[in-house]
């Protein structure tokens, strides 16, 4: 047998392939790199993942299953080692892709941001008004951050009168959001005019926690209108827009509710100085309008006033008629009633010797409502007496 000291490159390259395939801690090493000339053919994906110091060939089978990465993006591949031994040539077999990063955030951020404007939580038509002078104000900050210094000092130079309410949260980590979900919802009870949600400027991964679904819902079904003011001009998160109104900063948050005391003043005089020239215009104009029509009806006036005068000799004739037969009705009317109410006078009645007797308040119409030894008065025609009851006997009928 002849003794080679020798591979050939077939054998060498299934050598480092069966390496390769063996080497168990290389399956399922997440790799993380930027995407470079990617196609896709046959549901295949094919790219390049690259870093500034290397790069290293990507196939990833059946892509539809995990994602389809887009040029220049950074994504995280998970899969194993393959070692292609025809061509010599390595590369990362993928089974899983996925954004990473930055671009991660901003893809979940896009998904979300769809989610709620389909949901119409971005809707203009149902936004807040929020008060030009607003008095009762909250903030929901952070008392150690820049945001709220900004805010104060905006507000102070200009209105030290307006009530400001600061509510201490976190507004960076992973209790950030549940901390300003929670004081956003005590704060909608309270009765402010305006709340403002305020932090300063950060990385995207600073500022996440305000693109958080269950801190936009909040903002949406509170009563009370929400100024958002995060970050700086550039950044924009959820919470721009779902709330009643987007501060470009907090500073700028302060020029939108703090208004000026003296310049208000100023104003209200102003105001009051143009509401009594105005008057002053209307009342001359009626005025004129009422001298124009003065010197109409002088011209008018003798032949209006005897139609009037005419017009009120009929009338008055005609209730004088009236009036008398009004008369007439009501004197035979009162002429019944006086001779009904005259038939049923009890005076009457005593007159023609009936007797009429009270026991206490009350008139007594039947012997059983009398007992021996009871004290009455008897009423006549002529006047009254008392007498007492020394016996009765019941079941007797009258006279």
């Amino acid at each position: 047998m002849h003794d080679r000291r020798y591979l050939t490159v077939e054998e060498y390259n299934t050598y480092v392939k069966n390496i390769f395939d063996h080497e168990e801690l290389l399956h399922n090493v997440p790799v993380v790199g930027e995407v470079s000339g990617c196609s896709v053919v046959g549901g295949h994906c094919y790219f390049t993942l690259k870093d500034k110091a290397a790069q290293i060939s990507v196939i990833c089978f059946d892509c539809k299953r995990t994602y389809i990465p887009k040029e220049g993006q950074q994504v995280l591949v998970t899969g194993r080692p393959d070692y292609y031994i025809k061509g010599g040539k390595l590369s990362i077999s993928a089974y899983k892709i996925e954004p990473f990063g930055r671009g991660k955030l901003l893809e979940q951020l896009e998904e979300l941001k769809q989610k709620l404007r389909e949901e119409g939580l971005f809707d203009v038509e149902r936004k807040k008004h929020v008060p030009v002078y607003p008095d009762n104000i909250a903030i929901i900050t952070s008392l150690k951050g820049a945001a709220l210094r900004d805010i104060m000092t905006t507000i102070r130079a200009k209105n030290k009168q307006q009530r400001i309410t600061v509510i201490d949260v976190r507004v960076q980590g992973e209790y950030a959001a549940a901390d300003i979900i929670k004081a956003l919802n005590n704060a909608d009870k309270m009765g402010f005019d305006v709340i403002v949600i305020a932090r300063g400027g950060g990385s995207i991964e600073d500022l996440f926690i305000f693109n958080d679904e269950k801190l936009a819902r909040a903002i949406f079904n509170a009563k009370t209108p929400i100024i958002s003011a995060v970050g700086h001009e550039t950044d924009y998160t959820i919470c721009d827009f779902v709330a009643d109104e987007r501060a470009i900063t907090p500073t700028a948050a302060g020029e939108r509710i703090g208004y000026d005391i003296l310049k208000l003043k100023d104003s209200i005089k102003t105001l009051q100085v143009q509401i009594r020239e105005a008057m002053l215009r209307k009342l001359a104009y009626a005025a004129e309008n009422v001298k124009n029509i003065a010197s109409g009806i002088n011209y008018k006036w003798k032949d209006l006033l005897n139609k009037q005068h005419y017009n009120l000799m009929v009338l008055c004739q005609s209730m004088r008629i009236k009036i008398e037969k009004k008369f007439n009705n009501n004197e035979f009317i009162i002429a019944s009633h006086t001779q009904a109410l005259e038939s049923m006078n009890p005076s009457r009645l005593l007159n023609k010797g009936y007797l009429k007797v009270i026991k206490g308040n009350k008139a007594i119409t039947k012997i059983s409502d009398l007992d021996v030894d009871d004290i009455v008065e008897i009423y006549a025609w002529d006047g009254k007496a008392s007498a007492k009851i020394l016996n009765k006997e019941d079941g007797i009928n009258g006279l």
